[in-house]
């Protein structure tokens, strides 16, 4: 009698675990943060975006103060809008209860940073595939009994900043353009135009990056904190595309540009008038920039019309 072998059994291999997705997030983009002129500037777009592609129009700082002691506090975000929201309301409950010096309320909201992250996202690392690990980072400037801070949260991280922050992913953007333009004896409404443009670029520059901007001050003696209105920053943009409009040409002019290509040389001139052909040079070469009469009479138009729009002072502003 033959004897058959039984084949040997091939286990099935398990099948790979793909690590769970998050539901949809709302991704927020830009914020900065600029400190001069004997104040504290808040400035962001307003766009978050899901990762369906939707785009809604939402706030992103969050603000208090408190009459004694003496402070006020913004709080804007990047990443993750819901995570955002829940850090920065812890923060500002820590804030508004807060009575001790500002080196206890950094260690204190260093330690918020900490237990919040560790709480709330960590559980997710090696759980989730990285892009849908929660991700978030704030911004944090604050006045306490005078004193100014602005501080920088990533991760389990706080960290001080002096002049400016920025977080988000028009950060990159932001920096190069803080880096250049940021004045040197800076007023609050040079602070607030400034803020206004860097948004502005950002939004015009970075995918994600869009719809209103929102801008808030702080000032030391005062426990309200302040917004800019929608209608004189939408004001301020369109005096800005009129400038853009000029930067070429003032490039153009400052690097002795030439205005067009040099004229044919007379025996070609000749040549096409014999042969019954009309040229004119200037027609058929347009300048490739305004003459520099015309940028300083646009530049002076600017000026004029950024003269007429309410200055600046969050002391008379409701």
């Amino acid at each position: 009698m033959l004897s058959v072998p039984f084949p040997k059994p091939h286990p099935h291999p398990l099948p790979r675990t793909k690590p769970f997705r998050l539901r949809r997030k709302r991704n927020v983009t830009i914020a900065i943060h600029l400190s001069g002129g004997g104040s504290l500037l808040t400035a962001t777009d307003s766009q978050e975006t899901y990762t369906s592609g939707e785009k809604i129009d939402s706030g992103k700082t969050i603000s208090a103060g408190r009459s004694n002691p003496l402070g006020t506090i913004n709080i804007a975000g990047a990443g993750d809008s819901e995570y955002i929201k829940a850090v920065s309301q812890e923060f500002r409950r820590k804030f508004q209860s807060f009575t001790g010096s500002i080196e206890q309320l950094e260690e204190q909201f260093r330690e918020t940073a900490h237990a919040f992250y560790s709480r709330h996202v960590l559980p997710f690392v090696g759980g989730f595939e990285d892009e849908h690990v929660p991700d978030y980072s704030l911004l944090i400037a604050a006045y306490h009994e005078g004193h100014e801070k602005l501080w920088n949260i990533e991760k389990t991280m706080l960290t001080d900043d002096s002049l400016f922050a920025t977080i988000g992913a028009g950060k990159p953007a932001a920096d190069a353009f803080l880096n250049r333009l940021y004045p040197r004896y800076p007023t609050l409404d040079s602070l607030a135009i400034l803020a206004a443009y860097v948004i502005y670029q950002v939004k015009n520059t970075v995918e994600g990056c869009g719809l209103k901007t929102e801008i808030r001050f702080l000032l030391p003696d005062r426990w309200i904190p302040t917004p800019v209105s929608f209608e004189l920053i939408e004001k301020w943009e369109s005096l800005f595309r009129r400038y853009d409009r000029l930067g070429r040409d003032m490039f153009f002019q400052a690097m002795n540009f030439p205005v067009r290509p040099p004229e044919p040389p007379p025996s070609v001139r000749e040549s096409m008038q014999k042969q019954g052909i009309l040229y004119d040079h200037e027609q058929a070469f347009p300048a490739q920039m305004k003459p520099l009469g015309e940028i300083v009479k646009d530049i002076e138009e600017i000026r004029a019309e950024f003269a007429k729009l309410p200055s600046i002072d969050p002391r008379n502003m409701r």
